[in-house]
């Protein structure tokens, strides 16, 4: 059977320091060194936690879509949000696997598949857009490139992908087989509800559709670990005509007409909150 997908710091200070208007409340879970955007929530009663990446951060946005999941549903819900994350950013945690494995449900995003370490590279271990090294399996399909011009693993994609696009075909073909073996390994370490977030996004920012090289099929190999998938389409709630309520320094605008809409985080948060209240075993 097919798996069932619904359609539907101190002040002023970012997670990076700088001021923005809006405050993050900085926090940490347990001993983990990796910084989520809060205020903290309190791990000795019933809680809903959301794992993913930037777009579960929610950067120069007032009322990220945790927060709206929180209010609309009455639940305590964990903010794992991690700027630029990637699946290694949490399996390879254990004080984050504990507060994921905790929790009465666990909202996963589909974070995308670059960011993660695989047989060809490897990234940073909490800041997983960071590349740190290639293997020799890497040098010996691309000869040709100097991998010391790369420190962020998109720009390297999107070089070795007009590179030679042949052969980055068996580079993507590797990151999709890490990439389910690694979100397997996180969903069989869940033991409440499970639910996949896919938060579509057909801007190409150089690797295709957000998230990258995540497809239905890969997803669908997923069954059996997932009771369902919420898949959202942002596409038409991107760019400049959205960021009227986004608060952010004008130095930043570039990196903003890049991040998740205030509308987005909405419309996400209300496709959420119908799952939610659906599941009477979740979180209260």
């Amino acid at each position: 059977m097919s798996l069932e997908i619904d359609e539907s710091g101190g002040p002023d200070m970012s997670f990076e320091g700088r001021k923005t208007g809006l405050d993050y409340y900085p926090c940490r879970y347990g001993a983990s060194r990796t910084v989520f955007r809060g205020p903290r929530v309190s791990l000795d009663r019933p809680y809903t936690v959301v794992v993913g990446g930037s777009e579960i951060y929610g950067k120069y946005v007032e009322d990220p879509l945790t927060d709206q999941l929180a209010e609309r549903t009455g639940r305590r819900v964990v903010n794992l949000g991690v700027m630029n994350g990637g699946v290694d950013a949490f399996v390879l945690d254990d004080d984050l696997m504990r507060v994921i494995t905790g929790a009465e449900a666990v909202v996963v995003q589909a974070m995308g598949a670059q960011n993660m370490s695989n047989r060809y590279y490897t990234v940073h271990p909490r800041r997983n857009d960071r590349f740190l090294r290639q293997s020799a399996l890497m040098n010996s399909l691309y000869r040709e490139v100097d991998f010391s011009d790369f420190t962020f693993t998109r720009h390297m994609l999107i070089t070795l992908q007009k590179t030679c696009p042949e052969r980055f075909v068996i580079l993507r073909e590797e990151l999709s087989v890490a990439w389910v073996a690694r979100m397997r390994l996180l969903l069989s370490r869940v033991p409440g509800r499970r639910i996949m977030l896919w938060i579509e996004d057909g801007t190409d920012r150089g690797l295709g559709s957000e998230p990258p090289f995540v497809t239905v099929d890969m997803l669908q190999e997923l069954e059996g670990l997932i009771d369902k998938v919420v898949h959202c389409d942002i596409s038409d709630l991107t760019g400049e005509t959205h960021l009227d309520r986004m608060i952010f320094p004008e130095t930043e605008r570039a990196v903003a007409l890049h991040a998740m809409t205030p509308a987005a985080h909405d419309h996400v948060a209300e496709a959420l909150a119908k799952m939610v209240r659906k599941s009477g075993g979740l979180a209260a």
